[in-house]
C-alpha cells in the first residue's frame, strides 16, 4: 500500500476518496450508477440533499457551481447526465483561486469517461428500470501513437407517475383551497458526444464536440375546490399539459504546451455552450382547452481563458490565469386566453414577457504554493472578477444595469503529522450570482389562487467561509472530518407574498445574512475482506435574519444528514451493497421541510475477468422516499404532500471490449431552480 495524503490505495479502488480538497466520488464503484443518471450518485453522499424535483444541495446550499469537465455548463440538472458516460466526481466545498468564485455551496465537477489504452477500446452499458425506465450507453475509444479518438452515446428513458396534495388557507379573506394533483412526467435524453486528441512532442491539443437533448413532457390534473367566505365554493377540474424540450451543444478547444512537466506549462481553452428550448403548453378546464403559451430562450456560455504555472523551487509553484466569460439569454414568453365569444386567442399581457439577459464576467487570479520541512504544505491566492450584467425588457421598455469588482482570497494549510494523520485549514470566498430564472419576471400559472415570478432586483450573495480538516488513515480504518463555518451577506431565498386579497405569488428575494456553522464526518471501517462499513454524517447549524415587505425571513434550526453503506464481497466477482440515508427536517424562511429518509440494495457480479458485469438494484425498498412541506404566518398556511414513484427494480448489464479502463482526466478546470412547494411538476 502507498500513501497519498489521506487517501489509502488498495488493489481495489475505493468508491470516495476525500482530502483537504476535494472529495472524489469514483461513479463505477457507486451503489446508485446503474439508475442512469448524475443526481442519484450524489444522493448517497450525507453533505448532499436531493429534493423532489432532483434539486441538488451541499450542505443544505442550493447555489453550486456545475462543471462539466472543470467547465461551466448551460445545464440546470444533472438528472439529465446518464451515469454511465461518467468517470468520477469531484465535490469542492472551498474552492481555491483557481476555480470560477461562483457557488457559495461550492463546486460538483463531473469528470466524463477518458480513455489512453493504446488499440480500441470500448464499454456498453444497458440498465431496465421496472417499469418503464431504461438507460445505457456506448464508448468506444481508438488510441495510436500520438492520437486518441473517442465516440460515446449515453441514452436514458424514464416515465415517473406523481402524486401531491396541497390545502391552503388564506388568512385575510379568508379562504381555503384544496387539490390533488397528479402528474405524468416523461423524460427521454439522449447524449452523444466525440474528442480527438493528439500529443506532438510537449504538446497536447484536444477537440471536443457534444450534443444533448434532455425533454420533458408533463400531463398534470389538478382537481380541488376553493371556498371563500364571500363567495360561493367553486369546485374545479383542470389539465396541464407542458413540455420542455432543449437541445444542447458544447465545444471545447484545448492548447497545452509543456516546457518542463509539472514544473513548467501554458494552455489555451476555448469553450462554447449553447441551448435551444422551447416550452410550449395547453390548460384544459373539464376537457376543454382555454389557455394555451408558447416561449422558450436560448441560453448561452462563452469562455477563454489562458493559465500559467512556473516551478521556482524544488517544491514551490507560481499559478497564474486570465479569462473571459460571457453568458447570456433571450427569453420570450406568450399567454393566450381563449374568447368563448369569437372563439380566438387573445394575448395575455399580464402573464406573457421578453427578457434578454447578458452577463460578462473577466477574471484573473495569482497562487502560490510550496511545502516547508516536508510535512507542511501551503497554498494561498486571489481571484478577481469584474462584472457587468443587462438585463432587457423590450416590452416595458425597461433596462436594468449592474456592474460589480469582487476579490476572493484563498489559503489552504495542511500539515502531515506522521503516515496516518493529517489536519489541514482553509478560508475562502465565494459568490452566487442571481440565475436567469431567479431574475426572469414572467409569471407562471401553478394553480386557482398560486402564481410564480422572480424578481429581477435580485443582487449577489457573498460567502466568506473557514473550514478545518482531519484525517486518520490506517490499513483497516479510515475517519475524516471537516469542521466549518461561513457566512452569507444578501442570501437568496424563496417567499410567499400576497399580491391581491385572494392571490399569492412565489418569488425570490434577498435576506440580510446567514451564518452556519456545521460538519462533514465520513468513515470506513473493513472488518475484513468480505464486509466493509461505511458510516457519514453531516451535521450544521444555520441561523439567518432580515425581512422583505413585513415578511421575516429568520431560521434557527439545526439540520443533520446521515447515511450507513455495508459492502458485502463473498468473493472476488460478486458484491453487495446495501445503503440507508435519512434527512432531518429543514426550516427555512416561511417554510418546514420534514425529514426524508430510505434504503437501496444493489448486487453485482463479474463474468470472464471483468469483461462482463451484470447487476441487480432496488431503489427506495420501503417506498418512504416524500417530500413534505407546511408553513404558517399571518398570511397563510400551507401543507403540501408530494410523492414520485422511488421504489424501482433495476436489471443492468456492462460489457468491457479489450479491458476498457477509463481514466480521469488530471485537470481540476476551473446553474437549477426549483420551486419549494412542489405541485407534480
Amino acid at each position: 500500500m502507498v500513501y497519498l495524503n489521506s487517501i489509502q490505495v488498495t488493489g481495489r479502488q475505493n468508491e470516495k476518496q476525500t482530502n483537504i480538497e476535494k472529495t472524489k466520488i469514483n461513479v463505477s464503484k457507486n451503489i446508485s450508477s446503474v439508475t442512469g443518471n448524475v443526481t442519484d450518485v450524489l444522493k448517497s453522499q450525507s453533505s448532499i440533499s436531493i429534493d423532489a424535483e432532483n434539486g441538488i444541495y451541499l450542505r443544505g446550499n442550493g447555489n453550486i457551481l456545475i462543471l462539466l469537465d472543470g467547465r461551466p455548463t448551460t445545464l440546470t440538472t444533472l438528472n439529465s447526465i446518464p451515469a454511465s458516460g461518467v468517470e468520477s466526481i469531484d465535490i469542492v466545498t472551498n474552492p481555491d483561486a483557481k476555480y470560477d468564485a461562483e457557488g457559495t455551496g461550492g463546486i460538483i465537477n463531473i469528470i466524463m469517461r477518458r480513455q489512453n489504452i493504446s488499440g480500441i477500446t470500448g464499454i456498453l452499458m444497458l440498465n431496465n428500470g421496472f417499469y418503464n425506465r431504461v438507460n445505457g450507453g456506448l464508448s468506444m475509444n481508438f488510441s495510436k501513437d500520438i492520437w486518441n479518438v473517442s465516440v460515446s452515446y449515453n441514452g436514458k428513458y424514464e416515465k415517473a407517475d406523481i402524486k401531491s396534495n396541497l390545502t391552503r388557507q388564506l388568512f385575510t379573506i379568508p379562504a381555503y383551497a384544496e387539490q390533488v394533483i397528479n402528474s405524468i412526467q416523461t423524460t427521454p435524453t439522449h447524449s452523444a458526444a466525440f474528442q480527438l486528441s493528439a500529443k506532438p512532442g510537449n504538446n497536447i491539443i484536444s477537440l471536443g464536440l457534444k450534443f444533448m437533448t434532455p425533454e420533458i413532457f408533463n400531463t398534470q390534473s389538478i382537481v380541488g375546490n376553493n371556498v371563500n367566505d364571500n363567495l360561493p365554493g367553486i369546485i374545479f377540474n383542470r389539465r396541464n399539459e407542458i413540455t420542455f424540450s432543449r437541445k444542447i451543444f458544447e465545444s471545447s478547444l484545448s492548447y497545452k504546451k509543456i516546457f518542463e512537466k509539472n514544473k513548467n506549462e501554458i494552455s489555451f481553452d476555448a469553450f462554447y455552450s449553447g441551448i435551444r428550448g422551447s416550452r410550449p403548453a395547453e390548460y384544459y378546464i373539464g376537457n376543454e382547452i382555454k389557455q394555451k403559451s408558447d416561449g422558450g430562450g436560448a441560453p448561452t456560455n462563452i469562455t477563454m481563458q489562458v493559465d500559467y504555472l512556473k516551478s521556482i523551487s524544488a517544491s514551490g509553484k507560481f499559478e497564474f490565469g486570465l479569462k473571459a466569460f460571457s453568458r447570456w439569454n433571450n427569453f420570450n414568453y406568450n399567454f393566450y386566453d381563449l374568447d368563448t365569444i369569437s372563439n380566438q386567442w387573445i394575448k395575455n399581457l399580464i402573464y406573457s414577457n421578453d427578457l434578454e439577459h447578458k452577463e460578462y464576467i473577466y477574471s484573473t487570479y495569482l497562487m502560490y504554493s510550496d511545502s516547508l520541512f516536508k510535512q507542511v504544505f501551503y497554498k494561498a491566492g486571489v481571484r478577481l472578477e469584474y462584472n457587468t450584467s443587462k438585463l432587457i425588457q423590450n416590452s416595458i421598455n425597461y433596462q436594468l444595469n449592474r456592474e460589480y469588482l469582487f476579490p476572493f482570497p484563498y489559503l489552504m494549510i495542511k500539515y502531515n503529522m506522521d503516515k496516518v494523520q493529517e489536519i489541514g485549514l482553509s478560508i475562502s470566498r465565494r459568490i452566487t450570482r442571481p440565475t436567469y430564472p431567479q431574475l426572469n419576471p414572467f409569471i407562471s400559472v401553478i394553480d386557482q389562487i398560486t402564481y410564480e415570478t422572480s424578481n429581477k432586483y435580485l443582487t449577489p450573495e457573498i460567502s466568506d467561509k473557514v473550514e478545518l480538516y482531519h484525517s486518520f488513515t490506517k490499513e483497516k480504518f479510515q475517519f475524516g472530518s471537516k469542521i466549518y463555518f461561513s457566512t452569507i451577506k444578501d442570501f437568496i431565498t424563496q417567499v410567499s407574498l400576497l399580491s391581491n386579497p385572494d392571490k399569492l405569488i412565489l418569488t425570490y428575494v434577498n435576506g440580510g445574512r446567514q451564518n452556519k456553522t456545521g460538519g462533514d464526518f465520513d468513515a470506513t471501517y473493513k472488518f475484513s475482506k468480505m464486509f466493509l462499513l461505511s458510516p457519514g454524517l453531516s451535521v450544521f447549524y444555520t441561523k439567518s435574519g432580515g425581512t422583505y415587505n413585513e415578511i421575516d425571513l429568520s431560521t434557527n434550526n439545526l439540520e443533520w444528514a446521515g447515511n450507513l453503506k455495508a459492502i458485502i464481497r463473498p468473493e472476488q466477482e460478486t458484491e453487495l451493497q446495501i445503503l440507508f440515508n435519512y434527512n432531518s427536517p429543514v426550516n427555512l424562511p416561511q417554510f418546514n421541510l420534514s425529514e426524508i429518509y430510505y434504503a437501496d440494495i444493489s448486487a453485482k457480479r463479474s463474468f470472464f475477468e471483468n469483461k462482463l458485469v451484470l447487476s441487480l438494484t432496488l431503489s427506495d425498498i420501503f417506498n418512504t422516499r416524500k417530500w413534505v412541506v407546511n408553513s404558517e404566518n399571518n398570511i397563510f398556511r400551507l401543507n403540501n404532500y408530494s410523492k414520485i414513484d422511488t421504489r424501482i427494480l433495476w436489471v443492468g448489464i456492462t460489457y468491457n471490449l479489450n479491458s476498457y479502463i477509463s481514466q480521469s482526466p488530471k485537470s481540476e478546470g476551473s446553474e437549477g431552480e426549483g420551486s419549494i412547494i412542489k405541485l407534480g411538476q
